[in-house]
C-alpha cells in the first residue's frame, strides 16, 4: 500500500524547518542588541527632540498636539473632510463623468461609502485600545510603586481612576463601532 502524504502536512513541516533558524535568528539578535552599550550623547528619558516649529515648544507639540484629546478632534476633523469630498464627488459626477472622476480616485462608492467610515474608526480604535493600555500599564506600575513605598494610596488612586475612565471610553467605543461592508 503507498503512503500519500497529504500536501497541507508537508508543506507545514517544511514551513517548521524554515521558521528554526530565523528563531535562531531572532534570539540572536536581540540578545546581542540588548547588551549593546548606549552612546553617552542619547537621553535616557527620550529622543533627542528639536521644535518641528518656531512657534511652538516641543512640550506643546508633545502634550497638546499630540495628545489622544487633540488625535480625537482631528479625526472628527477628517470625517467632514471625508463627508465633503463624498458631497462633491455627488456634485462633480454629473458634470466631469465617470472617466475623469476614475482618474481622480477615491470617488468610488465603495472607497466613500466602506473604505472612509472603516479607515477613520481603525485610527480612532487604535488610539482608543492604546490609550486603555497605556492607563492599564500605569496603574499596574502603580500598584507596584505603591507596595515598594515609592507612590501614595492618592497617586495610586488616580492612576486607577484614569484606568478605569480609559477603559469605560474604549469599551463605549467597541460597543458602538461598526465594520461597513
Amino acid at each position: 500500500m503507498k503512503f500519500i502524504q497529504p500536501k497541507s502536512i508537508g508543506f507545514a513541516a517544511i514551513g517548521g524547518l524554515l521558521l528554526i533558524p530565523l528563531a535562531s535568528a531572532g534570539f540572536w539578535w536581540t540578545s546581542s542588541v540588548a547588551q549593546l552599550p548606549k552612546p553617552d550623547n542619547v537621553s535616557q528619558d527620550s529622543p533627542s527632540l528639536s521644535p518641528i516649529h518656531p512657534d511652538e515648544s516641543i512640550d506643546d507639540t508633545l502634550n497638546e498636539r499630540f495628545s489622544l484629546s487633540n488625535s480625537l478632534e482631528r479625526i472628527q476633523q477628517i470625517r467632514n473632510a471625508l463627508s465633503s469630498f463624498q458631497q462633491l464627488t455627488e456634485t462633480s459626477q454629473p458634470i466631469l463623468g465617470d472617466r475623469k472622476m476614475a482618474e481622480i480616485g477615491h470617488t468610488d462608492w465603495e472607497t466613500q461609502h466602506l473604505g472612509f467610515p472603516n479607515w477613520v474608526g481603525s485610527v480612532e480604535g487604535t488610539l482608543k485600545k492604546q490609550a486603555y493600555q497605556i492607563a492599564k500599564l500605569e496603574f499596574e506600575l502603580a500598584q507596584k510603586q505603591f507596595q515598594d513605598g515609592e507612590i501614595t494610596q492618592a497617586a495610586l488612586d488616580q492612576k486607577e481612576a484614569n484606568y478605569r475612565r480609559a477603559e469605560q471610553d474604549f469599551q463605549a467605543f467597541w460597543n458602538s463601532f461598526n465594520i461597513a461592508d
